[in-house]
């Protein structure tokens, strides 16, 4: 019998409790252990697409308002140290978010669609200027940052805890 996530003293607090109880309470810490892992893996995926997003949004946005920043004493977001803090939270939490949720439900199209977004994201922001144009800065990002988002609203779907547990369960 598998205990994955358990120390062998979890595991064998387990057994006993699972010999002692019937096999319901087995089960039933092997969910809780499962649930807390989709909860963070759902919290970790709303953090990507709130960073993927508010990039999106700065990069959009940035061409209309440059002029006013400086009035406003936020000129800095105008900045490549900006694009940097943005990517650096695009790329923990689509790591945060993306790698745990394929290791759970193990779809490679997830992980592929989280490197090609990331691929995008962290060309647009690092890459060189010989090979990538301030006009192509933009379109790449946002074509990332787009990809990222629905890779993680797809590794929401797929990580979340399932509901058939909580409707058999009780």
């Amino acid at each position: 019998m598998s205990f994955q996530g358990y120390s062998s003293e979890d595991a064998g607090a387990v057994a006993a409790m699972a010999h002692e109880h019937g096999h319901g309470c087995l089960h039933e810490l092997q969910h809780e252990q499962e649930h807390k892992t989709s909860v963070a893996i759902v919290s970790m995926d709303a953090l990507g697409i709130a960073a993927s997003s508010l990039c999106i949004v700065h990069c959009a946005a940035m061409p209309f308002v440059v002029g006013l920043l400086p009035l406003i004493g936020l000129q800095f977001l105008s900045g490549h140290t900006a694009h940097m803090c943005l990517a650096f939270f695009v790329f923990t939490f689509a790591l945060s978010a993306v790698v745990p949720g394929y290791l759970k439900h193990r779809h490679s199209g997830v992980l592929a669609a989280m490197l090609l977004g990331l691929s995008l994201v962290l060309l647009a922001t690092f890459g060189n200027p010989w090979i990538i144009t301030e006009q192509a800065e933009l379109p790449l990002i946002s074509l990332g940052n787009i990809i990222l988002v629905a890779t993680h609203w797809r590794n929401r779907a797929l990580s979340k805890c399932s509901d058939a547990y909580h409707l058999h369960a009780h």
